[in-house]
């Protein structure tokens, strides 16, 4: 039996399927090009455009950083990876639109940080709803480029018609839901830390204190979801509206007894301060803070539990002004900077209500902790940062930090220059660290300290010192005002020193052996000094409390009514339990009072919640000051102009040592200033450097460049 042949094909219609079958397999090479694409480089190159807009604000470019912090950035690079491939479970061209979607999106996010950046030296945080509202009131303007949105948007539209055109083909489910299982498993690891945590491996920092380093370090993503995970606070039991107003209907603030004369209210939180004494009698010669000493004996003084060591200020700061409490927040964050996004209810809302002026002072840069827009959400009127003072040297000109004298001439300025009452919360910054060593000092023996703690306590304790002659100052120069006044005095946190063992531990003074995990050690170096001191009716007094206190305090002594908040902390003081635990040691302090459990449930309403408290009383809505304003003057112009020789002279009104002068180009003169006289700055500039007809401003610039007030434009005729 013969086979019958095979059919006959034309030859052209073999060339033809032989040509639709490579055509096939190059379509679908090139599909799975363009899938790999989606999946590996079009995250990693968003990575690269979002964390190169961010650095052109930054200190460390995109290369540096990849380089000095590698297993940062590769971790950085595998979150991104992730987020982008928990989509892939959809189909492939719905995965490729959410995938260009995303990107606009982080490339929106990255724009949105760097805006933030420059107006408050601060990233963007999960606190941060919307960055209109977080933006919202700046004097600065922002400029939106209309025309750049639009061409985007087109361009983002034109993508998406692109990948809504591309061919269908058969996707591999169990390839996709391997992917889709990979990146869950990757983000629950980095989320929760467990089995390990690959934040801990690669050794992410917690700057709280400056949190632009941690965006600049751990990168923008990564240290976005960093602060993410360490801000997740949880509702406290039995959160409720109705028992947020139970609460607010239960503590009333008393109307207490109103003084004849209203008081000036000073705080002073001196960085650092706490007595050197403290460190053992025996091995000083003489006592380096007498000041102190008499006005706290003669005062209401006693222990101020810290809840920081050796850092940070803002948290104590933030205690003071409040009522509310550190306690009642994560470990290693800080509220100012992570979770003061709202007004709220402090002494300074209280006192300006009853009529005071309200005034921040502060040496350092206006940027640092947020306390540029955080104070006027806290009820100033007005803050006084370094840029607008007289500085011997320009913050960060490598001359350390401002000395407490410049902070002592900026509060008696002040006192001098309203006619009402005030309230003045200064910070101070002489005793900051870092504290190198110091040979010797007339306040401590030798031989009884091993020689390197001497050298570190005397540095620490002549800067003290130092502090002290200000304070004698201050109190010498406020006597003599016919204004009375109450002064609040206290440290923020005991000092830290580069060897903490040598100054605390078994190899020196021996105070605190373990201060991170034995109880007695860490009330030991939690333990500051306090002092509240009144011109009139002065008494001695003991009372152990935390800084939380000091608002409720003053308004009593001060004879102005609180709110809910005070209302609460009154009611501990009467039950003599002024202080609040410290949530590391549950087991020494034992559980917690119903009123602390109350104060909680309040602060979580207030920092995290729905904010229901706002609407319980009049005196917990609050609202911040639109008037609020930088420096001593409201309003900076230029006086006069004359000529002298050589040189025009020009007296600006409200303008402060390092005023630069600027032309209309932003092209800055070189000014000599020769003194202030009645809040009035002189300065000089050489003829030879105006151009005739040119538009010229003075202007206060901060650290990172941004503007912070300037004259009017002005033309110098010659």
């Amino acid at each position: 039996m013969t086979q019958s042949p095979l059919p006959n094909i034309d030859t052209s219609k073999k060339k033809a399927i032989f040509l639709e079958y490579i055509l096939s397999r190059k379509k679908a090479l090139a599909l799975h090009l363009l899938t790999a694409f989606f999946m590996l480089i079009l995250p990693l190159m968003t990575l690269a455009v979002c964390e190169m807009i961010v650095r052109s604000y930054l200190w460390m470019p995109f290369t540096h950083w990849t380089g000095e912090y590698t297993k940062r950035f590769a971790l950085n690079m595998v979150m991104i990876l992730a987020l982008y491939n928990i989509f892939y479970i959809l189909p492939r061209r719905l995965y490729m639109m959410m995938s260009v979607l995303l990107s606009g999106f982080l490339i929106i996010f990255a724009i949105a940080n760097k805006i933030k950046l420059e107006l408050r030296n601060s990233p963007i945080t999960i606190g941060d709803l919307a960055l209109s509202k977080e933006l919202k009131g700046l004097e600065q303007p922002i400029d939106i480029n209309t025309m750049a949105i639009i061409i985007s948007a087109a361009a983002i539209l034109l993508v998406l018609i692109g990948i809504y055109l591309v061919p269908r083909f058969k996707d591999r489910w169990i390839l996709k839901a391997g992917v889709f299982v990979l990146s869950i498993a990757a983000w629950a690891v980095i989320w929760t830390g467990f089995p390990i945590s690959p934040m801990a491996k690669v050794q992410f920092e917690n700057t709280y204190w400056r949190l632009e380093l941690g965006t600049m370090r751990n990168g923008l993503i990564g240290n976005f979801i960093l602060m993410a995970k360490q801000g997740q606070i949880q509702p406290p039991k039995g959160y409720s509206k109705d028992t947020v107003k139970s609460i607010g209907e239960k503590y009333q603030p008393a109307s207490p007894q109103q003084p004849a004369v209203k008081p000036n209210v000073i705080y002073i939180m001196s960085e650092a301060f706490t007595d050197p004494l403290h460190f053992r009698k025996e091995h000083f010669t003489a006592d380096p803070i007498p000041n102190f000493h008499r006005l706290y004996d003669e005062s209401l003084h006693g222990t101020m539990y810290s809840p920081e060591f050796g850092g940070g200020t803002a948290n104590v700061e933030f205690e003071a002004l409040t009522g509310l409490s550190r306690q009642f927040l994560p470990d290693n964050v800080v509220a100012y900077q992570q979770f003061v996004k709202h007004p709220l209810p402090s002494v300074a809302y209280a006192l300006r209500d009853a009529g005071y002026h309200t005034t921040a002072v502060h040496a350092f840069y206006n940027w640092y902790y947020q306390r540029q827009s955080v104070y006027k959400m806290l009820g100033f009127q007005q803050f006084i940062s370094g840029e607008f003072m007289d500085l011997e040297h320009v913050n960060g000109s490598g001359y350390g930090y401002p000395k407490d004298k410049h902070m002592t001439d900026t509060i008696l300025q002040q006192l001098d220059r309203t006619d009402g009452p005030d309230f003045i919360h200064a910070v101070s910054l002489e005793a900051h660290q870092s504290y190198q060593p110091l040979q010797d000092s007339k306040f401590l023996q030798k031989g009884t300290l091993p020689e390197k703690t001497r050298t570190y306590l005397n540095r620490y304790t002549e800067l003290i010192h130092s502090v002290d002659n200000e304070l004698g100052r201050l109190i010498n120069e406020v006597k003599k005002r016919p204004e009375p006044t109450i002064l609040i005095f206290f440290g923020d946190h005991y000092p830290t020193f580069s060897s903490n063992d040598l100054v605390y531990g078994k190899q020196g003074t021996k105070i605190a052996n373990n201060m991170l995990n034995d109880y007695d050690d860490f009330i030991t170096t939690h333990s500051v000094p306090y002092f509240i001191w009144k011109s009139e009716g002065n008494q001695s007094q003991q009372l152990n409390l935390s800084p939380n206190q000091f608002s409720a305090l003053s308004l009593k002594m001060a004879g102005v009514k609180g709110n809910n908040v005070t209302a609460i902390l009154d009611n501990l003081r009467e039950q003599e339990k002024s202080v609040i635990p410290y949530a590391k040691f549950k087991k020494e302090i034992g559980s917690p009072s119903k009123e602390m459990l109350d104060l909680k449930l309040i602060q979580y309403d207030l920092l995290h919640g729905k904010r229901y408290s706002v609407d319980t009383t009049a005196n917990m809505n609050v609202h911040p000051d639109k008037s609020y304003f930088l420096g001593e003057m409201k309003q900076m112009e230029l006086q006069s102009l004359s000529t002298k020789g050589n040189a025009y002279v020009m007296e600006v009104h409200g303008a402060p040592k390092y005023t630069k002068l600027v032309d209309q180009d932003g092209g800055i003169t070189r000014v000599i200033w020769r003194g202030s006289k009645d809040d009035t700055a002189i300065f000089t500039v050489s003829k030879a450097s105006i151009h005739a007809k040119e538009k010229y401003r003075f202007v206060v610039f901060d650290s990172t460049h941004k503007e912070l007030k300037s004259t009017k434009p002005f033309i110098i005729k010659k």
